[in-house]
């Protein structure tokens, strides 16, 4: 995706091009997915359009400084990320209707086309591979987490004991949260807002104030924004030492993972 990316962004053409054409071409493959799925695809289409448009114009009209407040960017991830959390974009049913919602993934891919092609911002860490040392990073991020909100979340009764360890489960819980949330999230959240942060307020602010963010996307449930709060400290903490989203989702699967095989809340 990254050497893609890059392909793209060395192809030639003005940022608005590349963006406005990331964006129609998104939006011309959902629509035609719906469309061979019965789905209503011309409003969807209109619905798609107006919610990717938006911000693929505010990355495409330039870039801020880094000793400025990156507003632009920032608003740019809101308009992509907002729709999604607040569910008022038409549903994209997975393998059809009923399915599994997929109108986020047209967002992801949004963001990745404007963020790593059409204007290409630095440390966003879109690399899937993974090395030993940033996997063991991972690792103890997630035990360190777990030492500290287990008890926690067991104690608010957010949280209760509850194994459903069935063997096809446990082992492919974790590979589909990593690829249906775990790397979503990520690039939002760490990717993009704990980067533009750290670029105009120094990494060790930007950790904390991504992880506030991560945690109050969590509401209304206040138990729920302290776990993910921590959640947040622990995955953002691993995006900072190793530069990379993909290993971040990795701890971020293995929390999520934990909840839904061994636990309920």
């Amino acid at each position: 995706m990254r050497a893609a990316a890059k392909r793209l962004a060395a192809a030639g053409g003005s940022p608005l091009a590349r963006a406005a054409g990331g964006v129609a071409a998104v939006v011309a493959a959902c629509a035609i997915y719906a469309a061979a799925c019965a789905l209503p695809a011309l409003p969807l289409a209109l619905a798609f359009t107006a919610w990717l448009l938006p911000p693929a114009l505010l990355v495409a009209s330039g870039r801020t400084p880094p000793d400025r407040a990156p507003l632009r960017e920032l608003a740019a991830v809101a308009l992509l990320w907002l729709p999604i959390e607040l569910h008022l974009l038409p549903p994209l049913p997975l393998p059809g209707r009923g399915g599994l919602d997929i109108a986020r993934f047209a967002g992801l891919v949004t963001a990745l086309h404007l963020f790593l092609a059409a204007r290409p911002l630095q440390g966003v860490g879109y690399v899937h591979l993974v090395r030993r040392r940033e996997l063991a990073l991972a690792v103890a991020a997630f035990l360190l987490f777990a030492v500290v909100a287990l008890p926690i979340g067991l104690a608010t009764g957010f949280l209760r004991w509850g194994p459903s360890g069935a063997p096809v489960r446990v082992l492919l819980t974790p590979i589909i949260i990593y690829l249906a949330t775990g790397i979503p999230e990520e690039l939002l959240f760490r990717g993009l807002i704990q980067n533009l942060l750290g670029r105009w307020l120094g990494a060790r602010a930007a950790l904390p104030i991504a992880s506030v963010v991560f945690g109050l996307a969590h509401l209304p449930d206040p138990r729920y924004v302290l776990l993910a709060t921590l959640a947040g400290l622990a995955y953002g903490w691993v995006y900072q030492r190793t530069g990379k989203i993909t290993a971040a989702a990795v701890t971020h699967a293995l929390v999520d993972a934990t909840w839904v095989v061994l636990l309920r809340g």
